[in-house]
């Protein structure tokens, strides 16, 4: 790497050089910042120390600024803020510590300084994370089961799930590897951690780094080193843990495998319906689940994610073809970069590491979500360029010097004025409905229903995509004895949605109280297939008391029901909960087929008498006293626990405030 003469003493480097670490372990652990004094503390620095001025700018800089700024105006023109501002926060963290590091790097002696200081923090991180999986693992084999697979949701190390953990040992492997000393056993911490995640992206990811880096890393030390490494790590891994390893290489064997891998496809399907409303511009930032809630959220036998099922529709549906534009041309100025400078073994090191997120990204999008690997990726880009820089022997302060901070200050001093979430008003009208509606019932006051009733109008103008909104104007028709006017809303989302609890027990309950009954025990008994729990329902004992007949019919109907051929082991798991409340004898036979294929499903343990397990995935492999631990009480599925379940997830993730509760 050349540089000139130093412009900024030692100690300022040293000390900008420890800021960044900082805030890299910050986000790797999961601090909390809620007043982004991260923010505060890289513009000051950058304001120290002083930007590189405009005619010294790369392309890459040129356009990571321009996709700041794009971040920065999507906010005001997405479907809902809240999840827009996320991003946006993070590309300016992001930007101004790559100004920072771009800085003090190009003083040529501190990058080395920076990538081993960097190791004592990823060395932690990893120590934690391999000793919390052999407490992960020794919980399980505990607990009766034969491996870990289907249980990898319970460990998180450092509150990482799978997925995002995985990218994240990926940008720490790349780190590492760009350490010239003591990198030989990080290495082998960070592949060992790598293949403990058994992910299936994870895996092809790491294999395409490791040849990757055996085809085109510089010197044969370096290729030796991966090599040897990387291959104790994976025999190692083999030797102790067969049958995890086993399950993830075959890539598309499990149930839950197949389940994945469908889910992925149809997201993507429902994304390019999504993009083709939203061409140019796309919904905005963080609006991923938003666009598709109506095509993929509505089914209660299926799970909520908030990613994408890879990052190219991501940016399809958030960014648009504009946005898109931007991180294509990003992409190519950086392969045409490290094509020019593969001399250096930097490049080669952090091209192998792009070209592994870059797979990552293909089977879940998760970099462009989650704190630390949106940072790290600036961080990278400034790594990249390390050496392109040759300051000038006087230091003068150009315009970036005062731009680029005055900047940051003002995005630091809109984030931490009165929440940017009070712009959006649809939070705070749902809000104020469900409050509403629940003081009804309390005090039986009508005009709380008429405020009710004024702001869900407002707030379904806002949002009509937001289902949810529709369902509580059903709700409050019902509240106002407006059953006609609630079953046509009820009908209209159960007929576009028909595998929606929510939506089915409330057509239900509507129907009853217009004394079709025929009708209500149909829509109860489908709302009963999907969501077994609503047997445990406030309705459901009331039948039982003051209407016997409505009660036999329903016990009835819902012995009849029969797992069809090729049903899922979590359909069985329904229907086996169906048969125990009925007394039906096959409901062992079905409960059995379900944990044998998916031994990861808790209730039917728990019913099969099975509570070691039961706990297990209750309380998380992490509990003390594991076995003793006292089960609780079956909460009982009201309607209000129902919303709750179906919408406080989406409700914080588009809003940026939580779902008001009345449990």
């Amino acid at each position: 790497m050349s540089a000139g003469k130093l412009s900024l003493s030692r100690p300022a480097c040293v000390g900008m050089a420890l800021l960044v670490l900082a805030i890299m372990a910050m986000l790797l652990f999961r601090m909390e910042d809620n007043y982004h004094i991260g923010l505060l503390l890289s513009t000051c620095g950058l304001a120290w120390v002083g930007a590189l001025p405009f005619r010294q700018w790369t392309r890459i800089d040129w356009i990571l600024s321009l996709i700041t700024v794009y971040e920065l105006f999507s906010c005001y023109w997405a479907e809902c803020m809240a999840p827009a501002i996320f991003p946006a926060f993070y590309a300016v963290f992001g930007w101004t510590v790559y100004f920072l590091l771009r800085r003090i790097l190009a003083e040529g002696s501190i990058f080395y300084w920076v990538v081993e200081g960097g190791l004592i923090p990823i060395g932690i991180a990893l120590l934690l994370a391999i000793g919390s999986f052999y407490v992960f693992r020794h919980s399980v084999l505990n607990s009766g089961f034969v491996d870990t697979y289907h249980f990898r949701f319970l460990f998180r190390p450092l509150g990482y799930i799978t997925n995002v953990w995985a990218e994240v040992l990926l940008i720490l492997l790349g780190w590492i590897c760009l350490a010239r000393r003591y990198s030989a056993l990080f290495i082998f911490l960070c592949v060992l951690a790598i293949l403990f995640s058994f992910s299936r992206g994870a895996y092809i990811s790491l294999g395409i780094y490791l040849l990757a880096g055996l085809l085109w890393m510089e010197t044969k030390r370096e290729k030796i080193r991966l090599l040897a490494v990387g291959s104790t790590a994976i025999v190692l891994t083999a030797c102790f843990l067969p049958q995890e390893m086993k399950t993830t290489l075959q890539m598309n064997r499990t149930v839950s495998q197949q389940q994945s891998t469908e889910g992925r496809i149809d997201a993507a399907h429902a994304a390019w319906n999504a993009f083709r409303e939203h061409p140019l511009l796309g919904y905005g930032s963080g609006n991923f689940t938003y666009a598709i809630d109506h095509a993929m959220n509505q089914d209660s036998t299926h799970a909520f994610t908030s990613f994408a099922p890879n990052i190219i529709v991501q940016l399809l549906v958030e960014k648009g073809i504009l946005g898109v534009m931007f991180y294509l041309l990003l992409t190519v100025v950086v392969l045409h970069f490290i094509w020019k400078h593969r001399q250096r073994s930097e490049c080669r090191i952090i091209g192998c590491v792009l070209l592994a997120l870059l797979a990552k990204e293909m089977t879940q999008a998760t970099l462009l979500c989650v704190p630390f690997t949106f940072f790290m990726l600036y961080v990278l880009l400034a790594f990249l360029q390390s050496g392109e820089v040759v300051m000038e022997e006087k230091r003068e302060r150009k315009a970036s010097g005062y731009i680029l901070p005055a900047v940051a200050l003002v995005c630091f001093i809109a984030w931490n004025t009165p929440s940017l979430q009070s712009m959006e008003a649809t939070p705070q009208w749902v809000n104020k409905a469900i409050e509403e509606m629940a003081l009804y019932k309390n005090d039986g006051k009508t005009e709380h229903l008429s405020e009710a009733a004024k702001v869900l109008e407002e707030a379904s103008e806002r949002r009509p995509e937001d289902l949810q909104i529709t369902y509580l104007q059903a709700r409050l028709h019902c509240a106002k004895k407006e059953t006609g006017e609630a079953e046509t809303l009820l009908n209209g989302l159960v007929a576009a949605y028909p595998k929606n609890s929510l939506y089915l027990a409330s057509l239900s309950d509507v129907q009853y109280r217009q004394d079709k009954k025929e009708l209500a025990l149909q829509s109860f008994v489908n709302a009963v297939r999907y969501m077994p729990r609503l047997l445990t329902n406030e309705r459901v004992r009331k039948w039982r008391q003051t209407d016997t007949l409505f009660y036999q019919n329903l016990r009835d109907r819902l012995w009849l029901l029969r797992p069809a051929p090729g049903d899922t082991p979590s359909d069985y798991a329904r229907y086996g909960y169906i048969a125990r409340w009925c007394g039906n004898p096959s409901a062992d036979t079905y409960l059995r087929k379900a944990v044998a294929a998916l031994p990861n499903l808790a209730t039917p343990w728990h019913l099969l008498g099975d509570d070691r397990k039961y706990r297990l995935l209750l309380f998380g492999a992490f509990r003390k006293e594991l076995d003793t631990a006292e089960l609780p009480d079956e909460q009982e599925l009201t309607d209000e626990l129902m919303l709750e379940m179906a919408y406080s997830a989406k409700f914080k993730n588009w809003y940026g405030c939580p779902l008001i509760t009345l449990q």
